[in-house]
């Protein structure tokens, strides 16, 4: 899985054959340049062709979970898009990144989705149940009797759930008397495969036509299987009921002594009517170089191709379906609001209006905000065959499809936000005023917008399983985050339970910032400035929390030095926030650091860009509170000029002078000097700054089979006794990454330290560690041949069937491992920036665009254990000081169409002056 010799011309040998742009010469190896744009998007397009999450069946596992969906995925950075469904049955969840419900705690929730089925008048299944008034002994009032009729059955789906208590009695009116041969229960581990002692053990069918008297239609005892189908003699019958008096296995404690009916659907139909084997071949892509998902599938026994895609601007989810059968097929669309498993207090309400289709769904009300969300559907190329109907949270249309036919489905996505209005005649307005032309450039632009995406850089690695969860992982924050738009929290936009683990939200202790801490050196910056622009949101509730509820931390440390007042001036922040100003985790662990945590990207955007209005009006003022807290947080002896602080090194523990706590303090006062210096603000606060950051203790080392390594926090002052962790979460490493703290122009006594810390470790595997302990080892130079294995060794481990990094309770901030993938390419360490710093000098390898702190986009390629070029954009004008990748040999630097540039070169550090704009080729000889 190496190389891929066939696939593709390298990289390097491409750039060989290059004229230089503004040069007039022909390129020798030596002397190769930056692909044109042209053939970066070949290149490009060649990268990403086989880069697909793929499934052959409809079981859709994971795409209902409380945390990430394992099921193909869609986003704009506004509204998230989960594929499901079940056999014969395609779904597509919708969630909004700003539709969080206030009470009784804040939270992200679903929004709906949009159901295609076959439907009445086709050729195949034709559930004579659905829909039907449902009725019960008994129910949850989150899981009503409406549920097991729903048809929105699939993965993770709970349907009907009575109280606790046996026998349980589901009854169905159908409206009218229908005639029917066959019936299908699906049971609750039908949908959680897990759960099969909640399978219902013994049961009736029963059926009346006058809702009085009774007939036994058939008996089941000592079931165990997920599913009943049953072909039985025909009935005709306006009721029927499922009378449970075995409702679970009663193989567990549970489901002993807490005895619930759980219908997850119940289902009757027609002679030679129903689901079988799906018919046809089933195959579901997702395609991250186009932002789609392609579907074949079979519906009411005709072939489907379907493709499906989420506008770049607008709230838009569109599947096109043609048909490549042979005959006609009727479907039915449904749009529906909800959850799959529903809490209380939410309301769903669905509707008409002519021939579009709409639901829409409220979050509880209480003392904090609610939020309103709706969805509206309709279609584009023909009309319903007759009016569309609405019951419930769930509103419907029947159509046509005839051979070669190509029709759109189009659904609005509205809503989200504290206390908005009614958005559902907004969704409408949007649905109707799709026409075919208007959708042609709806898809052009969506094309167009993921080009652009990819063409802000690209890596060539020559090694398919690296460039599989790189690229994934680009994919999925592209999807999840775009400026202007909330900030996605621990599981993107991905929100398929009303009860998502940690509610979804914005984990401050690092899980929040890791999903950016590869957007800048992707040349993604801009996709970290909605997280940027959620901190500030908070800053008020955090000044408050600093004067008034710091006592929460550890009240018999923060009592003795502060009293009840607090620290004013500064900001507090608990470890889980969320947008409009909520915190669904008021907890502190014994931390402050997260203030740090977040600052540090503060810093980093202002490191890579250099954008000095950004500096001016958000990081600066940011940095200012932060040191602000620490400055008096911290604890001055004036006779030695030394600071001692206080803090949580790991949740719950306390230490002395914690590593992280002390690292990214002196990242924060290093960057908050220059920028005082660049913005010519603040002189008088300086002297302050440069005492808080000489009086800084070292960050604490101990020892570990005989080595010294670097420790969570003073040792004897950790609370649980344990100065490092081994196997655990590197926390006593970040002060390497964020914290930039220690880097390859650090001494090698301290860059040894590290690796032994990270030997002494072995976190690899640990699953809150991969999106830092990869990016922690490259920037101090682990052997590079052993850090990539260890890292294709968990991507290959850990990779789900959609291509991101399996983990029940983590998510998003996976993709901030690109951030160790690319500075195995590029690094700049106390301002000299190097190429393929930890990358075997033996693998051929290239960049494109990566950005480098200084504002500088970097290019080069490594082919034959040589580098062929380095270019170098420089977008602020800054000084480069690049490492010389031809050690002892002579350089020529080149400014792209303005001749020859005369470097300074001290050791092995080439130096020159840059323009704003300016692009420069630096090679040798």
């Amino acid at each position: 899985m190496a190389t891929r010799p066939s696939r593709r011309v390298s990289a390097a040998a491409l750039a060989a054959s290059i004229v230089v742009a503004g040069l007039g010469f022909a390129a020798s190896p030596a002397q190769a340049a930056t692909p044109t744009p042209d053939q970066q998007w070949a290149a490009i397009q060649s990268l990403l062709a086989t880069i697909k999450g793929r499934w052959t069946d409809q079981s859709y596992v994971n795409s209902i979970v409380n945390g990430m969906p394992s099921t193909a995925l869609l986003g704009n950075g506004d509204i998230g898009i989960t594929s499901s469904g079940s056999a014969g049955v395609k779904t597509f969840l919708v969630s909004k990144g700003n539709f969080w419900r206030g009470n009784p705690g804040p939270a992200v929730a679903p929004v709906g989705g949009v159901t295609l089925a076959a439907a009445s008048g086709g050729t195949g299944s034709t559930n004579l149940a659905l829909g039907a008034t449902a009725t019960a002994t008994s129910s949850h009032p989150s899981f009503p009797p409406s549920r097991a009729v729903s048809g929105q059955w699939g993965s993770g789906y709970e349907g009907w759930v009575s109280d606790i208590g046996k026998p349980q009695t589901l009854t169905l009116d159908l409206g009218t008397a229908k005639t029917f041969t066959r019936y299908l229960v699906r049971h609750d581990s039908a949908a959680r495969p897990a759960e099969t002692a909640n399978n219902t053990k013994n049961f009736q069918v029963q059926t009346s036509t006058d809702n009085q008297n009774w007939s036994t239609w058939d008996t089941v005892t000592n079931n165990t299987a997920a599913v009943t189908d049953r072909t039985l003699g025909s009935r005709t019958a306006r009721w029927v009921r499922l009378v449970a008096s075995e409702p679970t296995q009663g193989t567990t404690a549970d489901s002993q002594q807490n005895p619930r009916a759980r219908i997850g659907q119940f289902e009757l139909y027609g002679a030679g009517g129903g689901p079988g084997s799906p018919s046809g071949t089933f195959l579901e892509e997702q395609n991250i170089l186009r932002g789609e998902v392609d579907t074949t599938m079979s519906l009411g026994g005709q072939p489907l191709v379907l493709k499906t895609w989420v506008a770049a601007n607008d709230n838009l989810l569109v599947t096109q379906i043609r048909s490549t059968g042979t005959a006609a097929v009727r479907l039915e669309a449904r749009t529906w609001s909800g959850a799959t498993s529903p809490m209380g207090g939410f309301a769903q309400t669905s509707g008409v209006s002519g021939n579009t289709t709409w639901a829409a769904r409220t979050t509880p009300s209480g003392s904090r905000w609610v939020s309103r969300a709706a969805l509206a559907s309709r279609l584009v190329g023909a009309n319903p065959v007759a009016a569309p109907t609405a019951s419930g949270n769930t509103a419907r249309f029947q159509f046509d499809l005839v051979p070669g036919q190509t029709l759109r489905l189009v659904t609005a996505v509205a809503g989200g936000g504290a206390n908005n209005a009614d958005p559902a005649p907004g969704a409408r307005s949007l649905a109707e005023a799709q026409t075919g032309s208007g959708l042609d450039g709806l898809y052009t632009g969506h094309l167009d917008w993921w080009q652009q995406y990819w063409m802000r850089s690209y890596v060539d690695l020559n090694d398919d399983v690296l460039e599989r969860y790189y690229y994934a992982a680009q994919y999925f924050l592209g999807s999840a985050s775009r400026n202007g738009k909330t900030a996605p929290g621990l599981y993107g936009l991905w929100i398929t339970k009303d009860d998502p683990y940690f509610n979804g939200d914005y984990h401050l202790n690092y899980n929040f910032v890791a999903n950016f801490y590869g957007a800048y050196s992707s040349n993604r910056a801009d996709l970290a400035l909605p997280m940027i622009d959620a901190v500030i949101s908070y800053l008020p509730e955090a000044r408050r929390r600093s004067t008034q509820e710091l006592q929460q931390v550890k009240s018999d440390y923060v009592t003795p030095r502060f009293g009840t007042g607090g620290i004013s001036g500064g900001v507090l922040f608990p470890v889980g926030i969320s947008p409009f100003g909520g915190t669904p985790d008021g907890n502190y662990w014994q931390q402050v650091g997260n203030s740090l945590f977040n600052v540090t990207q503060f810093i980093a955007y202002w490191d890579y860009t250099r954008d000095r209005s950004y500096l001016q009006t958000k990081a600066y003022p940011f940095m200012k509170e932060v040191a602000t807290f620490f400055s008096r947080w911290m604890e001055y002896d004036a006779s030695t000029g030394r600071y001692t602080t206080w803090g949580g090194p790991h949740e719950g523990t306390w230490a002395r002078n914690p590593s992280l706590d002390v690292g990214m303090l002196r990242y924060l006062l290093t960057s908050l000097l220059a920028a005082s210096n660049e913005l010519g603000a603040d002189t008088g606060s300086r002297p302050l700054w440069q005492q808080m950051l000489n009086g800084l203790p070292p960050i604490a080392t101990t020892t570990v089979n005989g080595k010294s390594v670097y420790a969570l926090g003073d040792p004897g002052t950790v609370s649980d006794g344990r100065a490092i962790r081994p196997g655990d979460n590197t926390v006593n490493l970040e002060f390497i990454h964020p914290g930039e703290g220690l880097g390859l122009n650090s001494s090698a006594t301290d860059r040894q330290r590290a690796i032994d810390t990270l030997d002494a470790m072995n976190s690899w595997g640990q699953d809150n560690s991969f999106p830092k302990v990869f990016t922690q080892a490259a920037r101090v130079g682990y052997p590079a041949q052993s850090l990539i294995d260890k890292l294709k060794a968990q991507i290959t481990a850990k990779s789900d069937a959609n291509l991101r990094i399996r983990d029940e309770f983590h998510g998003l901030e996976k993709s901030g491992a690109t951030e160790a993938v690319n500075n195995l390419l590029l690094q700049s360490d106390d301002g000299i920036v190097r190429v393929f710093p930890v990358w075997p000098a033996t693998r051929d390898a290239s960049f494109v665009k990566l950005r480098e702190k200084d504002a500088f986009l970097v290019s080069s390629a490594l082919s034959g254990g040589r580098v062929s070029y380095v270019d170098v954009t420089s977008e602020q004008g800054r000084q480069l000081r690049l490492l010389n990748p031809w050690p002892g040999r002579p350089v020529v630097v080149t400014r792209v169409g303005g001749g020859a540039v005369t470097p300074t070169v001290t050791g092995d550090v080439i130096s020159f002056a840059t323009a704003a704009g300016a692009t420069y080729t630096v090679t040798s000889p």
